[in-house]
């Protein structure tokens, strides 16, 4: 069984060798150069530009919450999914930004993770929500089975009357477009 994920972790906590620090709301991180750019095309394009500026920069990024960059970080040295207890006290809530973040910085992987643990944790309450990041941050697998969880006439009931429902109505109709194709679809089975 290869350690090669405990021992790059071991490296992230440790900080040894570290060649660049992002800063994220007053939190600084430690990483290597080598392994960010291995693991993502936007932090390789972006270092370059950096590592030419300076011996060791430190980047300060927006957008994105500490608990966010910490469990992306710690995936894109294990390449494993942050478990619930990692996530912060809204791990649905987290998630998404992770997700938000897996597409920001281009790792396909955690993307995918990320739409599998939404879809995970998906329910009426939450399905919108998931619908929108789907929409977002291209993730057609999670489009499709949250289309197909809404079309299911007693899901669609309690979901239209919701505010997420009438933010997506605004911000991605053409989603809405086809929730409605599969439900005239839908009936049109029974």
């Amino acid at each position: 069984c290869s350690d090669i994920r405990e021992h790059l972790g071991s490296l992230l906590n440790r900080g040894d060798g570290s060649d660049v620090s992002f800063v994220v709301a007053g939190e600084t991180f430690r990483a290597h150069w080598a392994v960010l750019a291995a693991r993502s095309p936007v932090f390789r394009v972006e270092l370059h530009g950096s590592m030419a500026e300076a011996a060791t920069p430190s980047i300060t990024l927006q957008d994105i919450t500490p608990a966010t960059f910490r469990a992306m970080l710690r995936f894109m040295y294990t390449d494993a999914f942050p478990g619930d207890d990692e996530l912060g006290e809204s791990p649905s809530e987290t998630g998404q930004h992770l997700l938000a973040a897996a597409d920001r910085y281009a790792l396909e992987r955690l993307k995918l993770m990320c739409a599998q643990k939404l879809w995970e944790n998906g329910s009426a309450e939450t399905v919108v929500d998931a619908l929108a990041c789907a929409d977002m941050y291209s993730c057609p697998e999670l489009k499709d089975r949250c289309i197909g969880f809404l079309v299911e006439e007693k899901i669609f009931r309690k979901v239209v009357l919701t505010e997420g429902f009438l933010n997506l109505w605004q911000k991605f109709p053409s989603t809405i477009a086809e929730v409605r194709e599969r439900i005239v679809g839908h009936d049109d089975d029974d």
